[in-house]
């Protein structure tokens, strides 16, 4: 049979040339780079060259000997029958001996046969040597990518890190709350280390190679993980992927009980910052801990419930599982920060008492950080979205400078904080703001929705076209969205996908569809405008429109009085459409109204722009210190 260090020198499988030192399987012009644990798997195979390999030789060899679930050894199975081209049956390559093991089924044929490499029962050198050997060899059988790819790549040279969603490997629904949890603790340490820029995704690879991810997300490297838990264990593997190669620089297995999962998300950052940037004793910083895990599984729960929020019975959950975490611990402040955060997003999910609910976000957040400090900078977004809902754009404005000043800071803070700059008219900050957010997470459809309205807004139609087509990608739903996205089909004279997704935007805030049709053919023929009006009149009164598509539709279809009316209703209700509307491109008649100062003054954005120094002119809002 081979040594490990004649297979070591490259093999042939069937049609497939195995090179271990390069981590790569070739065949012609086809060349696949497994997982190292996955070669490993291989080079066991390998070295028993059509005999039996047992699962229980498989996990003292790959695994060290730590007891473990089948599902590890499967997933290894299935992707080097993947990478081999062996899914179909009867299998060509690797065949499964029930209830026994594995063994290959083509012959393995050395590339440098014996001689160029001493055998095992005739090693020359001293002791010390013949043991380094051994441990090298056994080394590379299971790791050998990545310890080759590291020696070419040395650390300190990586300076930013994309992190995608971890996978759920137990395929149980009940546990993907616990893995978007342990990915964002993991993301919120990764934080911490110095000189490394961190971007996270909320959207799975699907199938991408990791230099295309790479050069969308702007980073070094790539870092992809998988959490499977087993009754009270978790078993979590990570890999590390060059962003230029896409050959995996670093990967392994962590294991150990569910409530042990601080350390086991501890451990994975220290690893993975060694991997990068070199081995340090230097401590991370972590954020504030729960006193216990019974605490933190309601946290991450309730964490889940609010990031996959589709309707006010998500926020409703989450407000209670965080209510219980607090009266689990009640120092854990970040809990206070995600509780008020749920009461302020509830009013835009339901006929809520607004008012009643962000007196609660703001207490609920002072709360927070009076027994935890930490979490201030936090709270300060929750602050600046609650005043800009009430529309005290000073005191707005200043909690969001507070939070994107901070070391740390969620995206979506830079995201409310473009929403309030446009809500006053300062659409070129307002873009600033929302090219940092979609910077530090490119695969959220709602950032990606920002920038295209961002865009569209100022007249940028072809990055708008850009970012919209990302943003749909994504997954973005919103009727906002939409309804920007049909305004930009129309512009682009698209007209029959704009009538399609109007349809669509009006279902999705509960609307009728009775006006749309009247629209268009005005859209298209003013003669039919007065049919428009009265459709869009009849939908009004029966609180079948939302308020945004009828300030746009009246302000499109001339009606400046109508859509006067719309923008006054802001008067009594605060902000009861997107407020940047007032202030498109497209709304230019409507800022030549005779009311249009008056409104901005009662609406405090006068104050707001006489505060900052800011003047209205023809072309927009101009401000000193922009």
């Amino acid at each position: 049979m081979p040594t490990e260090d004649e297979l070591r020198q490259g093999f042939r499988l069937g049609e497939w040339e195995v090179l271990p030192l390069r981590g790569v399987l070739r065949k012609g012009d086809q060349e696949e780079k497994p997982e190292p644990r996955v070669f490993g798997v291989l080079l066991a195979l390998a070295q028993r060259d059509g005999d039996l390999v047992t699962r229980d030789e498989l996990v003292d060899e790959l695994w060290a000997g730590r007891p473990t679930s089948d599902e590890p050894i499967n997933r290894c199975l299935s992707q080097l029958r993947g990478h081999l081209g062996d899914k179909s049956r009867p299998h060509t390559y690797v065949e499964t001996l029930t209830r026994r093991g594995y063994r290959l089924l083509q012959p393995v044929e050395l590339l440098h046969p014996a001689g160029s490499q001493p055998e095992s029962g005739s090693e020359r050198g001293s002791p010390r040597q013949i043991q380094w050997w051994r441990a090298l060899t056994g080394f590379l059988a299971v790791g050998a990518l990545a310890w080759l790819v590291w020696t070419q790549l040395p650390p300190g040279e990586f300076k930013s890190i994309g992190v995608l969603p971890f996978e759920n490997a137990s395929k149980d629904p009940a546990n993907d709350y616990l893995v978007a949890g342990f990915k964002d603790e993991l993301v919120h340490t990764l934080h911490n280390i110095p000189n490394l820029t961190v971007k996270s995704s909320h959207n799975a690879r699907e199938d991408q190679e990791a230099k295309d991810i790479a050069r969308d997300f702007g980073v070094d490297v790539i870092l992809t993980g998988r959490v499977h838990r087993v009754d009270d264990v978790l078993q979590i593997f990570y890999s590390v992927e060059d962003g230029r190669s896409g050959d995996v620089i670093a990967s392994a297995e962590l294991e150990g009980p569910v409530d042990e999962i601080f350390r086991l998300q501890e451990e994975l950052a220290k690893r993975v910052r060694d991997d990068l940037l070199g081995s340090s004793t230097r401590q991370l910083i972590t954020r504030t801990r729960p006193a216990n895990f019974k605490a933190y599984d309601r946290y991450m729960r309730g964490l889940y419930a609010i990031d996959k929020r589709q309707d006010s019975s998500s926020l409703e959950e989450a407000i209670g599982l965080f209510q219980e975490t607090i009266r689990r611990d009640e120092y854990f402040g970040p809990a206070y920060v995600m509780l008020a955060t749920a009461y302020a997003l509830l009013p835009a999910y339901r006929d809520a008492p607004d008012a009643e609910l962000y007196r609660l976000a703001i207490e609920t957040a002072q709360q927070g950080v009076a027994v935890d400090k930490s979490i201030e900078d936090a709270a300060n977004a929750v602050f600046g979205y609650v005043y800009h809902k009430e529309m005290d754009w000073l005191r707005s404005e200043d909690a969001y400078k507070a939070a994107t000043a901070a070391d740390i800071v969620d995206p979506n803070a830079f995201n409310w904080y473009s929403r309030m700059l446009a809500s006053v008219g300062r659409l070129d900050e307002s873009l600033v703001q929302a090219r940092i957010a979609v910077e530090m997470d490119p695969t959220s459809a709602v950032l990606n929705s920002r920038m295209a309205l961002a865009h569209l807004w100022l007249g940028d139609v072809e990055n708008a076209g850009e970012y919209f087509a990302r943003a749909e990608r994504y997954g973005a739903t919103g009727p906002t969205h939409m309804m920007g996205y049909a305004f930009h089909l129309f512009q682009q004279g698209r007209i029959e996908d704009a009538y399609v997704v109007t349809q669509q935007a009006s279902a999705a805030v509960g609307g009728a569809s009775d006006w749309i049709d009247p629209v268009f053919a005005a859209l298209d023929d003013p003669v039919h405008q007065p049919q428009a009006l009265a459709a869009i009149d009849s939908a009004a009164e029966n609180d079948a429109v939302s308020k945004q598509i009828e300030f746009i539709v009246r302000t499109v279809l001339g009606d400046i009085d109508g859509a006067m009316d719309v923008a006054r209703l802001l008067e009594n209700h605060g902000e009861v459409f997107e407020m940047d509307l007032l202030f498109i491109p497209q709304a230019q008649a409507f800022r030549e109204h005779p009311e249009f100062m008056d409104l901005m003054e009662s609406l405090g954005i006068s104050r707001y722009w006489y505060e900052n120094r800011c003047r209205w002119t023809a072309s927009g809002v101009d401000c000193d210190d922009a």
